[in-house]
Order: structure tokens, then sequence, then C-alpha cells
């Protein structure tokens, strides 16, 4: 079970941390996919971008490093981009996020049905790593 909880967890920790990256190293096109959702004043747009780049690296780092509240960190952070892609949907905005860079582009949709599974992934690594924890309290028990 401890295998299956660091790989699950390193899995997570990649996805923030390559989308982090791939942002950081195409920032302007970052910024501009966030300018292109209409939600931050246009004074705002590039600090907003970068905020977004620091919190998935952080984040990203937390979990690699198996924080505690860095998993409460991955689902507020995907609380927000499921409200933002949501709007782009509700208002019918046929652009792409730039969740994963430039190179990659995604549909609004299709990037909510990605979300979707880094919760359902989130809750994987939660769930082992309880399941890990009672396993260790059990063995320490019994020593």
């Amino acid at each position: 079970m401890i295998f299956l909880h660091h790989t699950l967890r390193l899995l997570l920790a990649s996805v923030f941390l390559v989308a982090g990256i791939v942002k950081l190293l195409g920032l302007a096109d970052f910024v501009q996919s966030v300018g292109d959702f209409g939600l931050v004043p246009d004074g705002f747009v590039y600090q907003t971008a970068v905020l977004v780049v620091v919190a998935e690296l952080v984040i990203g780092a937390a979990v690699a490093l198996n924080r505690r509240w860095s998993l409460v960190g991955v689902l507020v952070l995907l609380g927000l981009f499921f409200t933002v892609l949501i709007y782009g949907i509700v208002l019918g905005l046929d652009i792409h996020c730039g969740c994963f860079g430039p190179g990659i582009r995604v549909s609004l949709k299709s990037q909510l049905f990605l979300d979707v599974g880094l919760v359902v992934l989130t809750g994987a690594v939660y769930w082992s790593g309880v399941r890990c924890r009672k396993n260790r309290s059990t063995v320490v028990l019994h020593e």
C-alpha cells in the first residue's frame, strides 16, 4: 500500500510541477490565456498568472514532500480552476485555458474533465495515505 501511495502522490505532484514549469517557461502565453477569460482587470493579469504558477509549484512541491496541508491546497486550486472553467463554458468562450502551457491546447470542457480526474487522484492519494497510516499504527501496536 505504501508503494501505491507514494506512486499516486508523486504522480499528482508531477502534474502540478510540470504544469507550473511549462507555464513559467511560456509565461507570456499563459498571461494571454488568463487575460482571455476577462475575469481579471488588465492591470492585474500578469500578477494573477504569476500567482497561479507560483501556487502550482508550491503545491506540487508540497505534495511531493508529503506535507499535510498539500492535498487541501490541491483541492482549493482545483476549485478555483473549476470556477474559471465553468465561467468560460457558460459564457461560451472559445479559448484554451493554457493549463498545460501553449504547446497543449485543450478545450475548456476537456480541461474540466481532466480536473475531475485530478480530484479523483487527490482522493486516491488521501485514501492510500490513510490506509498507510492505519497499517503502520497497527504494526506498531502489535510489536
